[in-house]
């Protein structure tokens, strides 16, 4: 997956108003290479630029493997973000 590829936050299909958040993916492909950790933007009513809504709160990051899997979670900072997933996936290793 190039940099350019990975958008966190693509608009979404839905005829009935916002989706509450988006799918997240139970598992990530951890020995495929690294994984893209990314803070998602949210407006000041809590949606992302997609159109998805998330309510206020934490900032909001989405981690991505090569595959294409995703999650999303609320973490004050990106370096906790980093530590959460790293209870779950420990042999994980990060862009940047």
């Amino acid at each position: 997956m190039s940099a350019t590829a990975f958008d966190p936050a693509p608009p979404v299909n839905c005829r009935y108003g916002a989706p509450m958040g988006r799918r997240s993916n139970a598992y990530l492909e951890t020995c495929a290479g690294r994984l893209r950790l990314v803070r998602v933007p949210l407006d000041a009513g809590g949606y992302d630029k997609g159109g998805a809504y998330w309510g206020l709160g934490e900032p909001l990051y989405c981690v991505a493997d090569q595959d294409g899997n995703t999650a999303y979670l609320r973490a004050k900072s990106r370096e906790y973000a980093k530590s959460v997933i790293l209870a779950d996936w420990p042999e994980a290793a990060f862009y940047r």
